[in-house]
């Protein structure tokens, strides 16, 4: 993150406690909960481009942990905040992200709900409609709280940007465009996105404690949507990928009300075209655009290719594979050596893709084994198969990328055993030449290669032997 960043998250808390009266005070300390809220946000949503609808209501956990502990714990109660919604977010997340799109957002909506009822109606420990008050006698207020939300904020500010950059940003990145990619190079997208979920929760409870200590009062509005609203138009405002993004709209969401307190309720449409104008003009946001993201570096052949040491044999055995009542694989059975180059072919249809899916565990075989060095396959998540030493490349390239780009990233890992998925679909007489010369320098590496193509006469050249499959079968 750039210096000048540094100095702007750095100089408001020290500026409001010296030079504001208490009002502006306590603008800056609410600009400082709610980019506490979005930074926790942009892990899910910037990083992992997964849309979260629960964030708001676990900002009203923290908010409710805080008025609930104070009295007992005092300052402490801010970790119980954290704590509550880790909690509730990490029971929650065994079920939801199970899901994808659009139904993990459905989900995370229900989740919301869910927590809104309990503030609603379960009145002896939330107080019902009428809230809970007389709690905040025990907290921080003034000057100490607005030092100790930004230093939180500040913390998890430069902790996030040096954690996503390097190959922790590319990785977020493969999950965010690319799962399938992410998973068969060894990533734990589960993992990943369990993490984020949780984190952003914590985030996002201690922000809600924070403003619980502003307040005074918690009621159930604080779990309700329009904080959710209010997250994802200031991340989104301000850009949800950058470090600074959420402060950035944080600032603006707060600040804007009151430049704009003489309008009544005009200065919505003020921030509504300001947020379309966002969209449609800077999709990264207002620190983005004034900060752009360097391009990721595409994915670069290894100068020197060192001799693959580990894994002999990749072996399939009776593998078989149903879609529904379409059979596409029906006991497949061939093996792949380290140092040699095997070509799968057949039409459209005959199970060559499938192939390559179980062997990766993108898809699950039905019966059969599949094995490396006698080590059973068929059951282990794509992460783990990867880790082992297989890597698959996919037809087609990310958005940006070269087709020889994914070949690339998978020759880079070091992998032993490489399956290609048409790679030579599309590519120019260079290309062509450059993945034959690869490939020769992969045998002689002791690489073992499975490659899927259509262009048989090709195949023929560069191929130790090749294997014809004809509707999920092994037909020579």
């Amino acid at each position: 993150m750039r210096w000048y960043w540094i100095v702007l998250l750095i100089l408001p808390p020290l500026a409001a406690s010296f030079l504001l009266p208490p009002f502006g005070q306590r603008l800056v300390t609410l600009v400082g909960i709610y980019a506490l809220m979005g930074v926790g946000y942009q892990r899910v949503f910037g990083q992992l481009g997964a849309l979260n609808l629960a964030q708001g209501a676990l900002f009203g956990v923290g908010a409710y942990a805080v008025a609930l502990g104070a009295p007992t714990l005092g300052s402490f109660a801010f970790a119980a905040a954290a704590l509550a919604a880790i909690v509730v977010a990490a029971i929650a997340a065994v079920p939801i992200l199970r899901l994808q799109s659009h139904y993990f957002a459905l989900a995370t909506l229900a989740l919301a709900s869910l927590v809104n009822l309990v503030a609603i109606h379960a009145e002896s420990l939330t107080g019902g409609a009428n809230g809970t008050v007389g709690f905040g006698a025990s907290l921080p207020r003034g000057v100490p709280l607005l030092l100790g939300v930004w230093l939180c904020l500040v913390a998890v500010v430069l902790a996030q940007a040096y954690y996503f950059a390097g190959r922790r940003g590319e990785a977020a990145r493969l999950i965010r465009e690319a799962p399938l990619v992410a998973a068969t190079l060894g990533i734990d997208v589960p993992r990943w996105r369990f993490a984020a979920f949780v984190l952003s929760a914590a985030a996002a409870g201690l922000a809600g404690g924070g403003a619980a200590a502003v307040s005074g009062v918690v009621s159930p509005d604080v779990t309700g949507f329009p904080i959710m609203l209010l997250c994802l138009t200031s991340v989104v405002l301000g850009g949800a990928r950058h470090p600074m993004g959420a402060v950035v709209g944080a600032a603006i969401a707060v600040c804007l009300p009151e430049l704009f307190r003489e309008l009544n309720g005009a200065w919505l449409l003020a921030y509504a075209l300001a947020t379309l104008a966002v969209v449609l003009f800077a999709p990264q946001g207002i620190a983005g655009l004034i900060d752009p993201a360097p391009a990721p570096l595409p994915p670069r052949m290894p100068d020197r290719l060192m001799p693959s040491t580990s894994g002999r044999h990749l072996v399939l055995r009776d593998v078989s594979k149903s879609f529904g009542g379409v059979e596409a694989l029906s006991g497949v059975s061939f093996a792949v050596a380290r140092g040699e180059i095997v070509g799968l072919i057949g039409p459209n249809g005959s199970g060559k893709t499938t192939v390559l899916n179980v062997i990766s565990g993108l898809e699950r075989a039905d019966g059969g084994t599949i094995e490396l060095d006698g080590r059973p396959l068929e059951r282990l998540p794509p992460h783990v198969i990867a880790r082992r030493g297989i890597l698959r490349t996919f037809q087609t390239p990310l958005p940006g990328e070269s087709r020889l780009a994914g070949i690339a990233r998978a020759v880079a890992s070091g992998a032993t055993f490489l399956l290609f998925d048409e790679p030579l679909a599309g590519a120019n007489a260079a290309e062509q030449a450059e993945l034959v010369a690869l490939l020769g320098h992969l045998r002689t590496a002791g690489y073992g290669v499975l490659i899927v193509d259509h262009d048989t006469e090709l195949l023929s050249k560069i191929c130790d032997r090749m294997i014809a499959l004809d509707r999920g079968r092994v037909v020579a």
